[in-house]
């Protein structure tokens, strides 16, 4: 599908942008929902908080985390919309993480019991505490390259990112 620059219609249709008081231009909302339909009757220049506001009453948390980029939102907010956006996509059971039946059933189970992490981050950071006080969280590992000697702490991002890509090994 073409990309179309429904901005650029809108400002043809209508004139420019507007601009809120932090010097943002506004975002442009499709009424309809259908971001394929550019047609300048369904676009409507809204500021970044209405627009975000619209989409979260909607309960499109994965649109509102995209507006929330251009806001100053705290990491709270953040995480909160994150876990609004996981939940419903499990509800709706179209979480990737679902997987088969049996996983979805057990994901759901443990949302309903209030166990799960995407309720809170008290497991993660319980089990992360637990980790570097053990000595066993990845961070913790040092790493040498065999090719190049440049040594880093991380073995996953050694292994990701390092590794078998060092330049004095091709």
């Amino acid at each position: 599908m073409k990309n179309i620059n429904y901005r650029k219609i809108y400002e043809e249709a209508v004139g420019p942008i507007p601009v809120d008081d932090e010097g943002r231009t506004y975002d442009i909302h499709h009424k309809d929902g259908d971001r394929s339909n550019n047609h300048p009757s369904n676009l409507v220049a809204l500021s970044i908080k209405d627009h975000y506001d619209i989409h979260f009453a909607q309960g499109d948390y994965g649109a509102c985390s995209k507006i929330k980029r251009t806001m100053k939102l705290t990491p709270q907010e953040v995480s909160a919309l994150a876990t609004m956006g996981n939940l419903k996509r499990v509800r709706n059971g179209t979480h990737n993480f679902l997987g088969g039946k049996i996983a979805k059933e057990s994901q759901q189970k443990r949302v309903a019991e209030g166990k799960h992490h995407w309720l809170s981050g008290e497991l993660q950071r319980v089990s992360t505490a637990k980790r570097l006080a053990e000595g066993t969280h990845p961070f913790q590992f040092e790493w040498t390259c065999e090719y190049c000697g440049i040594t880093g702490k991380n073995k996953a991002m050694y292994n990701r990112w390092h590794g078998n890509n060092c330049k004095t090994n091709k």
